[in-house]
Parts: C-alpha cells; structure tokens; sequence
C-alpha cells in the first residue's frame, strides 16, 4: 500500500454510487440546460453529442452516426462542472441559474489565489448528490462484504472486480475493460457504458475500470499547493497501475482533461430524480469496519 490509500475506505454512513460514469444522455440534458448561462462549463471532449450550431435549439443532440450514443462515458468535465452537475440533480434538474450554482457545493467559493484554489472543501451535509470522496469510491470498488465468506469482508487490491486477478483489456467479448488498447479510427472511445456486464464490483459497479478515470472530492496536497483526486484507469493507460488500489492521481479543479469523467455519489434513499442511474446497485452500508 502507500501513504495515499493505507487506513482508508472506512465510511460511516450508508450511501450510493452510479452503476456507471455520467452518460453523454445525462450530461447533455445538463448541457443544453445551461451552456452560455453558467460560468465554469467546460465542453467535453469525447462524448455521444454533436454540436448543431449556435442558433440550434436544443444545441447539443446524440449522434446519430454512433450506436448507443447516450450511453458513450464523458470526458472533459473539470472538477468544477461536475460539482454543477451534482448541484443541478441536487435542485430536481431545474433549468434556473440558481438550480446549478447551489445545492451540492457553493459556486461562489469557486477560484484561486497564488495557485491555491478556494473552492468548497466538502459537499454540504445535506447535500442529496456529490462527487464521491476516495472513501466512498475505494469502498464501492474494492471492498467486498462477503470477501472471506458470508459476512466475512475484506479487500480486494489488485482489481476491482471482486478478484485479484488483473483484468485483461481489449474489446468487448475479448476484454474485460475499456483500457490500454487501441480500435481503428478511435473505436475504443465509442465503446459505450455498460459494454462489460461481467466486470463489476462487490457492490454493483461497472465502468470502474477503463472509459474515463473519475474525480474525486478528496483533495491531495503537494508541496503547499491542494489539489482534487481521481481514480481508475482509462482508455489508452492501465498497465501503470490505475486499477490498483493505490493508483490516485490528482489535478487541479478547474483543468479538463480527455481522460477524466466522473460518476455521481448519492444520499440513502436516493432522491427520484436520479433513481435510475443507482437501480440494481445496493446501498453501501457501514455496518461492519472497513478500514485496512
């Protein structure tokens, strides 16, 4: 282990997390919602959706040249817009200004001084959706309640898939996870969510290997300067360790990069207006210790 995840994954309340990354589907709803109106809205990289010009109404639409286009990973939303995103599910996905600026984090914490940036720490308590801390994502992905037998957890380091067995990558049907290879003309990036219905953790997740590498709340200090966290390997790296338990990298929060998406924490129950996204993945409980 290493400094960054010894003693973690310990969580002392139940909560969710999405069975998979934010879906182009999810995000373009967002998008169409607020682009021109908020600040911080960083437009994806790779996604499901084209852009039908700036007089188009709605102005983002799914491809229609990409099978399963709503259900393709997104990349490229800074920490930032995915804490909007959390803010919007948290406020029923109004439409008003106030309904992404509020809710989850306070948008006006948002900026920086000398390279230290001032955002929000931590969701509110009360918040109903959140991007999830290393704890919370650890423990989904790795920590198994039946790991020594009924009722028996423990941990799984090297994969997450309730093994620790490496995952073999490459395409559906031939791979296990979306990672570290290559598909003419990109193909590996059209390769939807969902595609490895075998490869899931303990507690329900898919997705937690290859597609995007997801951000975290937790923040990382280097040298005086914080930065947020991400987990999981993606597209075109895993060999480096990115489905270990100790593989974390960080950034800063305000940097999108091809690479990184998220998937969406939630409250127990969770909220209607989001249901879906957590169906079929039990709540995690707290219930027996989970540090290592």
């Amino acid at each position: 282990m290493n400094n960054l995840v010894t003693g973690r994954g310990g969580v002392a309340y139940e909560y969710r997390l999405g069975r998979t990354e934010v879906t182009t589907a999810q995000w373009m709803e967002f998008y169409n919602a607020f682009i021109g109106r908020a600040p911080f809205l960083t437009i994806p990289f790779r996604w499901g959706a084209v852009d039908r010009g700036p007089g188009a109404s709605p102005r983002f639409s799914l491809s229609r040249t990409i099978p399963d286009a709503g259900l393709l990973p997104v990349s490229g939303p800074s920490w930032r817009t995915s804490a909007m995103f959390c803010n919007w599910l948290h406020n029923d996905k109004r439409t008003d200004l106030d309904a992404v600026m509020n809710g989850a984090y306070d948008v006006s914490t948002f900026g920086s001084s000398n390279q230290v940036f001032t955002d929000q720490a931590a969701h509110h308590p009360g918040a109903r959706y959140w991007i999830p801390t290393l704890d919370e994502w650890i423990k989904g992905a790795y920590y198994d309640p039946n790991h020594g037998g009924m009722g028996i957890g423990g941990w799984w380091w090297r994969s997450v898939n309730g093994s620790n067995t490496p995952l073999i990558y490459g395409p559906p049907g031939q791979g296990q996870a979306n990672a570290d290879f290559d598909l003419p003309d990109g193909g590996h990036y059209r390769i939807p969510l969902g595609a490895y219905p075998d490869t899931v953790s303990p507690w329900g997740m898919l997705d937690v290997a290859g597609a995007t590498r997801e951000w975290l709340e937790s923040i990382r200090t280097v040298g005086g300067i914080p930065y947020r966290q991400f987990k999981g390997s993606h597209w075109t790296s895993g060999s480096g360790g990115g489905d270990l338990i100790y593989g974390v990298g960080d950034d800063f929060p305000s940097v999108p990069d091809l690479f990184t998406g998220f998937r969406v924490a939630a409250a127990v129950p969770s909220p209607s207006v989001y249901l879906g996204v957590f169906l079929g993945l039990g709540a995690l409980s707290a219930r027996r210790p989970c540090r290592r």
